[in-house]
């Protein structure tokens, strides 16, 4: 690889209070695997993977117990989707709490959700619903 090549995007990092239960939830809500965690006398942070190729999250806890203020000066995360139905269902499912009506937008259907500690997630599906319903269950 070349020095003169940018940074490569790889990663999305969020602050949670409860690590444990924000790994069940990105595990069972999106089907995440939990690939690696980095365990220090002052932070965990607890690796989250999609399939090959797909964006990280990161979920980051300090150990010292402080106060985590979501603030509004970010974006949702974002996930496309196949099955905008079924993929809502296993996140609500899975503890999140949807945020107004499921929208249509042009060729798009798009529902936004928050986490159990109310980080925001967008989720899109372009087109129709895909005939491969078994990520559903």
């Amino acid at each position: 690889m070349s020095t003169q090549e940018p940074a490569a995007f790889t990663f999305v990092k969020l602050t949670v209070a409860d690590i444990d239960a924000a790994t069940g939830f990105f595990k069972n809500g999106f089907g995440l695997t939990h690939a690696d965690t980095v365990d220090t006398s002052t932070f965990r942070e607890h690796v989250m993977t999609g399939k090959q190729g797909s964006t990280t999250i990161v979920l980051f806890h300090w150990k010292d117990g402080r106060t985590i203020e979501t603030g509004n000066g970010y974006g949702p995360i974002g996930m496309i989707s196949r099955n905008l139905d079924a993929d809502l269902a296993r996140a609500i499912a899975a503890g999140a709490k949807q945020k107004g009506e499921t929208i249509t937008f042009g060729p798009a259907r798009i529902a936004f959700v928050h986490t159990p500690e109310s980080h925001e997630i967008e989720i899109m599906q372009m087109g129709e619903p895909s005939a491969d319903t078994s990520a559903a269950s």
